[in-house]
């Protein structure tokens, strides 16, 4: 491990978080009424901006009272499943994260706020990897005082138990990137020491951002499970394709080459749908009575009601003590005796220090119908929290703020809002189709003046709340751009590309405003089919719903049939991540690993493609250039060359467009002042940290 390199990008991380921490733009106090389309029917919805609450020191967060009561936390979605393969899987949402957070352990992680990469169950930093022939190997040694919440030791065998499933099941979703192909072997050396063998050197997105932060799985739960899903695959071998013929998956093949793909392409399908029913037998299987590593379990669901945990007895970091240096230096010390120090000398003051719990006896969930609704409850004095991971209305924060007891914390986001084409399909697939598109978007427009300012707009698939990694310089040549200039680049993009119109759109001077076009046709003489663009509605999401709103609008202006489709967010997941089959979609991502952002390879990369894979890959990009550009940046160990890597892509992104992305926020969360949190100032916001379940104390009143 490069360490040195290691701990620089670390040390600008934390610079560039606190930089934009405290230059985090203002909002303007502003009531905007937006009328949208739901379904045929048009609905009046809200959007409101408020200024920044200063954050709050801990100590005036606390009203008095003992520790600890129950930590009440307000839904407004169910969680998708407590299966745990499942959420990494098909399943993943975060609604289920926050029930499931602190489920697995692992064996580094990254510490609070600075995201050092920090041992977890491994007893010190890796060392270097050793070449043994064409291999790379690695050795980690784990603390031997760790058991999951049933008493059970955690040990080497869970480890490699884990990983190989991960492997020989070919999980989707977010598992590939936990058991890369590049990891040849994992073995356990004894109970409590691991070796990992790689056919490669593996760079810093190979190990220390995948393999090292993996999620381990107590095997005497999961493997009689795991043992069927085996059996569908016992045996099996990949199909060979035919050696005279390049792609049988080509839209025009000869008869001869037709005729030689015919068996194979039926032995794939055999071979994939044995696959596909060996996950979803995993994927399925019920959680019920699993042991968990960390501060609780999650042991009651009634979906559409509520979600209970229970602490966990046996948690290992519970009582350890966290503290963090202005020099750099991250220290645990754990209450069997073990201190870790690691990247600096102790020196300087004092940025963190908390130790951590479970407190609560048990943390509630309540699921409630929408988000008024949740924060009905909160200011009412029923719950303690309310997770938002969509942002909270100025309405809402309005509300709880005039109640008693309420407090406000204000953060910088880690996300990104955008729309995304599905490139598998016309018109899609045309590079000028989504040109066209990203110059009618006027997301200064909407944001300005239609929302008021409450989010900024998004440039780079990189928020710029990350700064070491956020490229300032990707172009954006459509900015300041009047609505004329825009409708006519776009109509002459199309054009030069060889689309028409029976009766051309353009910008009429009399009236201000664009004479939409009619019957448009593609450069293959086709007519342009009616397209969707699927989105939240305006109950989940009133942001998302406008920016629909408006895209499809501009989009018909030029002649383009597209129609708003505002639906439940769970009702997306289906055709978006599990059966790709989808014209264009707006959502968010919550990005995640702020280390190291290998969202690049996950998001983008062919070998990703949902309809492929299953994986994240949702526009089904599939760009050699982009993918030797991301596995350069996935293999390095050079840190200046893996963030000139991410700098070139950004720009690359920008232009193919598999996303354009809209918008980005500013994080507000809202909270009883009978909460004590270890810390506010979190990347992200206090939603993205699950509420701090186990390290939060809510006092009895």
């Amino acid at each position: 491990m490069h360490s040195k390199n290691w701990m620089f990008l670390l040390t600008l991380l934390t610079v560039a978080g606190l930089l934009l921490a405290a230059c985090a733009p203002e909002t303007v106090v502003e009531t905007v009424v937006v009328t949208v389309e739901v379904e045929g029917e048009t609905e009046t919805i809200v959007v409101t901006a408020t200024p920044a609450a200063p954050a709050v020191d801990e100590e005036e967060v606390v009203v008095g009272g003992e520790c600890c009561d129950v930590y009440r936390v307000g839904m407004y979605e169910d969680p998708v499943s407590l299966n745990y393969w499942n959420y990494l899987g098909p399943g993943s949402s975060v609604w289920t994260a926050y029930v499931l957070s602190g489920y697995t352990a692992s064996m580094y992680t990254l510490s609070d706020q600075r995201y050092d990469f920090v041992p977890s169950l491994a007893t010190d930093l890796p060392g270097d990897f050793v070449q043994e022939g064409d291999m790379w190997t690695i050795e980690v040694d784990m603390v031997q005082d760790a058991e999951w919440s049933d008493g059970e030791p955690v040990t080497a065998h869970d480890v490699v138990f884990t990983l190989k499933a991960c492997q020989d099941l070919q999980l989707t979703q977010n598992w590939p990137n936990q058991c890369p192909s590049i990891l040849e072997d994992v073995e356990a050396v004894g109970d409590y020491t691991v070796k990992y063998t790689f056919n490669d050197e593996p760079g810093l997105g190979t190990w220390q951002a995948g393999v090292a932060l993996a999620p381990i799985m107590p095997e005497h739960f999961w493997a009689d499970t795991v043992a069927s899903s085996y059996s569908f695959i016992e045996g099996l071998e990949a199909p060979v394709a035919p050696e005279d013929v390049e792609d049988c998956t080509a839209e025009e093949l000869t008869d001869e080459e037709a005729a030689a793909c015919e068996p194979y392409l039926a032995e794939m399908e055999a071979y994939n749908e044995a696959y596909t029913n060996a996950r979803m037998t995993l994927y399925e299987a019920s959680a019920e009575g699993s042991p968990v590593f960390g501060g609780f379990v999650t042991d009651q669901m009634e979906l559409g009601a509520f979600v209970q945990r229970t602490q966990n007895p046996n948690y290992y970091f519970q009582g350890a003590e966290i503290v963090q240096y202005d020099d750099g230096t991250w220290m645990l010390i754990h209450p069997n005796g073990n201190t870790y120090q690691l990247y600096g000398n102790a020196e300087g003051e004092e940025t963190l220090r908390f130790t951590s719990g479970p407190y609560a006896p048990n943390v509630v969930f309540s699921i409630y119908g929408s988000q008024d609704g949740a924060f009905l409850a909160l200011t009412n004095g029923e719950i303690d929290f309310v997770f938002s991971p969509t942002g909270i209305p100025r309405g809402l924060r309005e509300q709880a703020d005039k109640a008693p007891g309420i407090n406000t914390y204000v953060n910088a986001d880690y996300g990104m809002y955008y729309i995304a084409f599905n490139m598998r399909k016309e018109p899609m697939s045309f590079y000028e189709f989504r040109e066209a598109f990203d110059i009618i978007i006027d997301k200064e427009f909407v944001i300005d003046s239609v929302l008021q300012g409450i989010v900024f707009p998004m440039y780079s698939v990189m928020p710029p709340g990350n700064g070491f990694w956020h490229n300032p310089d990707v172009p954006t040549p459509y900015v300041g751009m009047s609505r004329e200039e825009r409708v006519d680049l776009a109509v002459e993009v199309l054009k030069d590309a060889g689309w028409s119109w029976t009766e051309e759109p353009y910008w009429d001077d009399d009236i201000q405003d664009t004479v939409p076009g009619i019957g448009l046709t593609m450069p293959n003489g086709q007519p342009c089919p009616e397209l969707t663009i699927l989105g939240p509605g305006p109950a989940y999401d009133p942001l998302r719903a406008t920016f629909n709103q408006w895209i499809s609008e501009w989009g018909r202006e030029l002649g383009i049939p597209v129609k708003s489709e505002l639906t439940g967010f769970n009702t997306i997941l289906g055709p978006v991540f599990v059966n790709a089959d989808f014209d264009m979609y707006i959502l968010g991502w919550s990005l995640g690993n702020v280390a190291f952002p290998d969202y690049f390879e996950s998001f983008w990369h062919s070998r990703n493609d949902t309809a492929v894979s299953g994986n994240f890959n949702t526009p089904g990009m599939n760009d050699p250039v982009y993918d030797d550009l991301v596995d350069e940046f996935m293999a390095t160990n050079d840190l200046e060359r893996a963030r000139e890597l991410v700098f070139e892509m950004q720009v690359y992104l920008a232009d193919q467009r598999p996303y354009i992305p809209l918008f980005y926020k500013q994080v507000y969360d809202v909270a009883r002042d009978n909460l004590v949190f270890p810390y506010t100032e979190v990347l992200s916001g206090i939603t993205d940290a699950a509420g701090f379940q186990t390290d939060v104390q809510p006092l009895f009143r």
